[in-house]
Order: C-alpha cells, then sequence, then structure tokens
C-alpha cells in the first residue's frame, strides 16, 4: 500500500547513518589497538591516522542521526514511532529536548554524544596515551551503537539493537494502518507531564555527561595495564577523574532539586534504586580520587585506584542494565520500560568487567608496590581507610538495589529444584529507613575522617612531638568546637535521637577542622583549598540532611472532607481554600488564593502567604505561584494531569506550597448534586477541643451542656447540648450554635441546629461515654454545595534544606578545584 503524507527519506538516512556510526567505531577500535602494538614510528602514525578519521566519521553519523531524530520531532513526523510516542501538537517547543532523551533511544544518542565530545578532546589532549585510549572508548562506542541498530536476525522477533527511526506501522497492528491517510487520523502522545519542567532539559544531558566522562579514568586505567605504565597513567587519570565526579555530583543533584522543585510528594529523591544507581558509581569514583592522590602523592595504593576507577564504569555500565531492562519496574517509579534489549546489556556488562580486570589480574605482579606499608600516623593510611568506608557503603547500597536482579537470577536457576517454585528476597517495606539505618553511621565515619585525615601528613612514619602537638591541639579545636554548637542547636531544634545528635557533631567536626585548615596551614589560599572545600560541603550537606528530615513538617492543618486519592496521598498536610478568602494555617500564617491565570496547558495559583504576630503586626509576606498541567476536554471541561510545586527560599529554610484546583476533584455524583442542589454529608467522631473540617466550614467542638436534676426517675429526659464554634475561612466569621440530643431510658433523640444564610445543618447524632467526664459525639454535618473555586493547598516547611544544596555545591566545587590546582 502506497501511503499518503509519510516522509521515509529521513527514516532511510538515519537508520543508514546508525549503521555507519557502528562500522566506524569498530574500524576505530582496530586501528588504534594496531597502533599501541605498532613497533615502527611511521606504522603507528599511519594507524592513528586511520583511527582518527574513523572516530571523526563515527562521531559526525552520530550527531547527524540525534539531529535526523530532532527533525522528525520538531516536525512532528507522526508516522515514526518515536515521534508519536513522545511528543504532540501542543507540545511546547521548549520540552522537545526533554521529549528526545524520555525514550531509551534517544537517551542512547545523549550518552554516545558526549562519549563522541570527550573523545574528540582525548584525541588534542591525551598525547601519548591517545591510541590505547581512544581503542578503548571506540570499544564502548561499538557496544553503545549497537543498542540502536535495530537490525532483525533469526526467526521471530529477534533483533540486534531498536532503531530510532522504527515506523509506527511496524510497531503496531491497527486497523488505522489499511487506509492510505491514515495520518491525518493520528496525534503523538505526547511529553510525561511530569517531565515537563525545566529541570528535565538540563538535568539529564548533565547527567548522561557525568556517565560519559566515566569512561575517560577507566579508559586510562586500562591504557595503562596496556603499556605496563602503572604510574605514569594516574595523573592524567586523576584530572579527568576530579572532572567526573564534578559533573556525575552535579547531574544527580540536579536531579534532587528536581524532585524537589517539580515533583509533589514534598521533598527531595532519596534512596530510588534509579537514583541509588547513578549514586553508587559516584562514590566509588570519589573514593578512586582519593587512592589516585595518595598514589601520586605516595606511591601507595595504586592497585586500589586500578580497582575504583575500572569499577567505577562497570557500575555505570550495571546502572544501564538495572534502569533499561524492566528489571526495576515494580521497585522505582521512573525506571525505563523494557524495550528487548536485555542480553544485549548483560553482554555489555561482561565484556566491561572481564575485560578490564582479566587484564588486571594478569599483570597485578608488574603493578609496583612499596615495600613499607602505610604508617598508621601518614595521611595516606586513613585515605585508604576512608575510600574502603566508601567501597562499604556501596555494596550495602547496590546489594539492596539489586534485590530484583537476584530474584531474576534465583528464578532462571529453577531447574536445579525440579522446576519448582524459588523463594525471592522480599525488597525492605521502607527502602529510606533501611537506607539511612546503615548509610548514617557511614556518613559519621566519613565525616570523621575528614576532618582527621586533613591535618595529617603524607609519607610520615613515626609521631615526633612537634607533630603530636600539632594533631593534639587542631583536634581539640575541631571536638570542642564541634560539641559547643552541636549540643544547644540539637537541645534547641527538638530532635531527640540521639544517632542524629553524633550525625550532627561529625558533620560539624568535619567543617570546624576543614576551616581550619585552611585558616592555619593553607593561610587562607583557596585556590590550592581544594579538598577542605569539599570536606566543609559535606559535613554541611549532613547537617542539612539531618535538619530538613527529621523538622520538616507541614504547616498547612490537614481535613476529611476531600479525599484527594492518586492525585496527592498526603492528605493530612492539605488544607481547603477558598478564592479570595484567607484561611488561617501553622505558624501564626493566613494564606489566600488570590487569583488563577493559564499559560498553554498549565493553569497557575497565587498564593499570598501573611505571617503576624500576636498584636496583627506583619511578620513575613510573600506569594507562590505552584500550577497544575491539564488537558481541556471536548465538552471544555479540564482533566488533571500533574501538579507543580512553587517554593519560597530563604537562607535558614524553604516553604514548599502545592495546590490542585477544585475541578480535579469533581465526580459526576457531586455535579449532579450541585445542579439539583441536594445537601452533601460530612460525619466525623470529636472529643473536646476537636475541630471538623467540611466542604466549606470549620466546626470547633467547645464542650457539652446538660440539664441539672437532684434526682432523675425512669421517665425523665435528659437534654445534651454540644457548644459549636462555626466558622468559614473569612477570619472573625464565626457563629455558635447548639444542636441538641435528648435521651430517653435507651431512645435517643436528635435535634439539629441551622445556620440558614450559610445553607448548612449540625446534628448531634450520637453520644459515646468513655469515662471519667469524657465522650465523644458523632456530629453530622449537611450543606448546600456552591460553585465557588477554591484549591486544596499544601505548605511544608524544610528547615536547613539550602545547607543541603550549598553543601552539596560545595563537594562539586572542591572537585571541580582539585581540578583546576596547577599540580
Amino acid at each position: 500500500m502506497n501511503y499518503i503524507g509519510e516522509h521515509l527519506w529521513v527514516g532511510q538516512l538515519g537508520h543508514a547513518l546508525v549503521v555507519l556510526a557502528f562500522v566506524m567505531a569498530i574500524l576505530s577500535a582496530l586501528a588504534y589497538g594496531f597502533g599501541v602494538k605498532a613497533k615502527e614510528p611511521e606504522l603507528q602514525q599511519s594507524w592513528k591516522n586511520i583511527g582518527r578519521i574513523s572516530f571523526w566519521v563515527h562521531g559526525a553519523s552520530i550527531f547527524s542521526v540525534i539531529g535526523l531524530l530532532f527533525f522528525i520531532m520538531l516536525q512532528r513526523y507522526y508516522e515514526y514511532e518515536y515521534a508519536w510516542g513522545h511528543v504532540s501538537d501542543d507540545l511546547p517547543f521548549r520540552y522537545i529536548f526533554s521529549a528526545f532523551w524520555e525514550g531509551q533511544e534517544g537517551s542512547f544518542l545523549l550518552w554516545m554524544f558526549w562519549h563522541v565530545v570527550l573523545g574528540l578532546v582525548l584525541m588534542f589532549t591525551s598525547k601519548q596515551w591517545e591510541m590505547p585510549v581512544m581503542s578503548s572508548l571506540s570499544v564502548v562506542q561499538i557496544f553503545l551503537t549497537s543498542m540502536i541498530l535495530g537490525l532483525y536476525f533469526g526467526v521471530g522477533d529477534a533483533r540486534f539493537g531498536a532503531n530510532p527511526f522504527v515506523l509506527l506501522r511496524d510497531m503496531h497492528e491497527a486497523p488505522i494502518f489499511n487506509t492510505e491517510n491514515y495520518l491525518q487520523s493520528i496525534k503523538g502522545t505526547g511529553l510525561n507531564p511530569l517531565l515537563q519542567n525545566y529541570w528535565m532539559t538540563i538535568h539529564p544531558p548533565t547527567l548522561f555527561l557525568g556517565f560519559a566522562s566515566t569512561v575517560v579514568p577507566f579508559t586510562f586505567a586500562i591504557a595503562g595495564l596496556w603499556t605496563n605504565e602503572h604510574e605514569k597513567w594516574i595523573k592524567p587519570a586523576l584530572r579527568w577523574a576530579l572532572f567526573s565526579g564534578a559533573i556525575l555530583g552535579t547531574g544527580i543533584l540536579m536531579g534532587a532539586v528536581w524532585a524537589y522543585e517539580a515533583l509533589s510528594f514534598g521533598g527531595y529523591w532519596a534512596w530510588d534504586p534509579v537514583e541509588n544507581a547513578s549514586l553508587v558509581p559516584w562514590i566509588i569514583m570519589v573514593a578512586g580520587i582519593h587512592t589516585a592522590l595518595t598514589a601520586k602523592n605516595s606511591g601507595h595504593s595504586i592497585r586500589s585506584t586500578y580497582v575504583f576507577f575500572l569499577l567505577s564504569f562497570v557500575l555505570i555500565v550495571y546502572s544501564t542494565f538495572l534502569t533499561r531492562s524492566g528489571v526495576l519496574g515494580e521497585t522505582s517509579v521512573h525506571a525505563f520500560t523494557e524495550m528487548g534489549l536485555e542480553w544485549q546489556l548483560i553482554i555489555f556488562i561482561l565484556v566491561m568487567t572481564i575485560w578490564p580486570f582479566w587484564m588486571f589480574f594478569a599483570k597485578s605482579r608488574a603493578i609496583p608496590k612499596l615495600d613499607k606499608e602505610e604508617s598508621a600516623y601518614s595521611r595516606e593510611f586513613w585515605m585508604f581507610v576512608g575510600a574502603l568506608v566508601l567501597l562499604f557503603s556501596s555494596v550495602l547500597i547496590t546489594a539492596t538495589t539489586s534485590i530484583p536482579v537476584w530474584n531474576k537470577i534465583a528464578d532462571g536457576f529453577s531447574w536445579m529444584v525440579g522446576g519448582g517454585d524459588v523463594t525471592n528476597i522480599a525488597p525492605p517495606e521502607d527502602e529510606i529507613s533501611h537506607h539511612n539505618r546503615f548509610q548514617l553511621w557511614i556518613g559519621v565515619l566519613v565525616a570523621f575522617l575528614s576532618g582527621v585525615t586533613i591535618m595529617m601528613r603524607y609519607k610520615v612514619t613515626e609521631l615526633s612531638e612537634n607533630y603530636i602537638r600539632f594533631l593534639l591541639i587542631h583536634f581539640s579545636i575541631a571536638f570542642f568546637g564541634a560539641t559547643l554548637i552541636a549540643i544547644p542547636v540539637m537541645w534547641w531544634s527538638g530532635i531527640l535521637a540521639w544517632q542524629y545528635w553524633l550525625l550532627v557533631w561529625s558533620g560539624l567536626f568535619s567543617i570546624i577542622s576543614n576551616l581550619d585548615y585552611i585558616i592555619t596551614v593553607l593561610q587562607g589560599k583557596i585556590k590550592v583549598a581544594a579538598a577542605p572545600v569539599a570536606h566543609i560541603g559535606f559535613g554541611l550537606m549532613l547537617v542539612g540532611v539531618v535538619f530538613s528530615g527529621a523538622l520538616k513538617r507541614p504547616i498547612s492543618e490537614g481535613f476529611n472532607s476531600v479525599e484527594l486519592g492518586d492525585l496527592n496521598p498526603q492528605n493530612k498536610k492539605n488544607v481547603l481554600v477558598a478564592k479570595g478568602r484567607p484561611v488561617p494555617i501553622a505558624d501564626g500564617y493566613t494564606v489566600q488564593y488570590t487569583r488563577d491565570w493559564s499559560e498553554g496547558n498549565l493553569q497557575y495559583f497565587e498564593m499570598k502567604f501573611v505571617k503576624r504576630d500576636s498584636l496583627g503586626n506583619i511578620l513575613d509576606s510573600f506569594r507562590t505561584q505552584p500550577n497544575v498541567i491539564r488537558d481541556v476536554l471536548p465538552d471544555g471541561s479540564f482533566k488533571f494531569r500533574a501538579a507543580n510545586p512553587n517554593t519560597r527560599h530563604y537562607f535558614s529554610r524553604d516553604i514548599f506550597t502545592l495546590a490542585v484546583p477544585h475541578w480535579a476533584f469533581d465526580d459526576p455524583e457531586e455535579k449532579k448534586k450541585k445542579k439539583n442542589n441536594e445537601p452533601i454529608l460530612t460525619t466525623d467522631t470529636l472529643e473536646i477541643g476537636d475541630t471538623l473540617y467540611s466542604r466549606g466550614h470549620v466546626i470547633v467542638f467547645k464542650g457539652l451542656k446538660t440539664d441539672k436534676a437532684d434526682e432523675l426517675s425512669e421517665n425523665q429526659n435528659i437534654t445534651i447540648k454540644a457548644n459549636l464554634e462555626v466558622g468559614t475561612d473569612v477570619p472573625g466569621e464565626l457563629k455558635t450554635i447548639e444542636p441538641t440530643l435528648v435521651i430517653s431510658g435507651t431512645a435517643q433523640e436528635s435535634i439539629p441546629a441551622e445556620i440558614r444564610e450559610w445553607k448548612m445543618m449540625v446534628q448531634m447524632y450520637q453520644l459515646i461515654p468513655l469515662g471519667e467526664q469524657r465522650a465523644k459525639v458523632v456530629f453530622n454535618v449537611w450543606e448546600i454545595p456552591t460553585e465557588g473555586e477554591y484549591v486544596v493547598m499544601q505548605a511544608i516547611i524544610f528547615p536547613g534544606i539550602n545547607w543541603v544544596w550549598l553543601g552539596s555545591i560545595m563537594m562539586m566545587l572542591g572537585l571541580l578545584m582539585g581540578l583546576l590546582k596547577k599540580k
């Protein structure tokens, strides 16, 4: 059938370029490899030229493939599966980049793009290391390019890679493809609403540059093993490792900020399996940086530096398998879905693990090792201990994150037990608590070691009197300084858990010790203060994590008349705010929904916060503008897609706000009641002092009044009145009512109270004695609903959250300072 309107040339050209890129990667790897083995300079240069030309063609092909894929997305060529699945006619141009790397093929291309860029830089900067480094990098590119080859072979759907230019009609069987002009009836499905955020434009490319950059220390380690230059490779590898640690850490930090700024759960992302898959290689890279510094300054830890730099990239490949194979589908909300590349990814992992570590073990005897072990009084000894602590942290995180993998492996060997069921390992019910339980002590150890090690010196073999005096003075300053600050601060905070006291103390110990080092040892020379700046950042981050986590609390009060369901499960943190009416919330604040407006598929809500003291004086005033993503339905109504928060930033705290509009909660039954003017019932059981939040009012149960009688006969009635204070969200608009319950023997008669102007009635339905002059009362509230606009708002205060961000930024800054250091 000749289909009308299809642009087949784009896909044909794009797929041909993918094949060319794959072939050129193979040729580049071989040419550079032969160049390493060649003895004659002329032959070496000849192979090097072929390798360079091949890599240039490979890079140009990858860039062209990326350009063509962007082209079909910009042109909305929905005949292609990738365009149909990730863009739509109404998707703003600024989110095209986010849509590009939303899919697996696009993210693989982004990863290859950075490898090409890094490869071109290495061509011009790595000098004598170019051929062994570029040969290894080209091998990695062979595997990555194979992921998008899309070549079918054998019987059925067996394939080699997933073609990003595959046609929609080749992927789906539907009657619509029986017509020649099917494109007139097709619209793109669009970008996931949670990804329609500016952070998702800058976070993925930064993170993937971090992923890609880990390959450079990896290839230098292979080059050192290949050429038997076991000491010379460390200096150039260290500079790239510092770059990689800074960029990958920044990418992870951006992911946390995206979750905090753009997602509705109120906090930064922590301990999600996908985030762990990025965090663990970074931790290993940081451990490798410390052992590389030891190797460079003392000659120790060359073997461990090999292991850490090789392992960091291997773990990046393993994280790729975790996030792209579908194995984390049930344990993470933002892993990629399975796309049929599991065995390719497994082969990728095996080659990237067996190949370099076989070289390492084969040449381990030739790797230099000093006769003398590190002294326990030297810096290199404690840096190595710190690296082992980081390795232990990574093992713990990886073991838990990999539980789905262990279960898959166990299922694969079920034939050994006769094909019966294999008992699977259950993941922790609360992953955050599970990881915190162990990683808290890792944090304490790392912070303490970073404060101790910075004051020690390389190559010290014995304790001299001056060295002992120096250490005692400066350790005492850090110890007592941290103690004097931690005790009053933690007492004031109200945090009781002693483990958190210890974590804050260790963070302060690291901050003070490293600050002391900058002042007394470096004499304020910030240019050479890379390590202490990074350590101070780590200490600040720990303190911020404790305060933002332990003291995080809602300042909006909960209600029970509107269930948010899937929109936001944290009902106890929400308050209903009618448009134009201030609502009192906690900490002396009132909040007012002042206005709303639309921009494309976004609806914004302006929330005005005012804080007053007991005398009514304004202490603080600000506005936030949370929004929601919506679809406009054919009847003009709206369909809720996602809510985006907005945050007010202060130095010592943040106030996080989220608003969901009234129409997001509409259902057919309630609309019918509104149309027919039928009352809505709210029921709750209260004790004296409790508050009931109905659809439009706040009811406070102030007390009970009963008839007094000296003697009670069988026929005497007991009249009980509930004293209720009823208000709206307008301050000062209060009314007092007294619904009544008449008890006669075992019978109860309820006499409701009514407020006609508010179209509401309150019934004291049942009295439940509790003993000791206490009782619970069941109240029924009927209200005639109105069409007034309102939002359901959430406001959360995060004390110390900015210390988390500041500390994290300082860690990355310290790594970059180490990179720029001229040594």
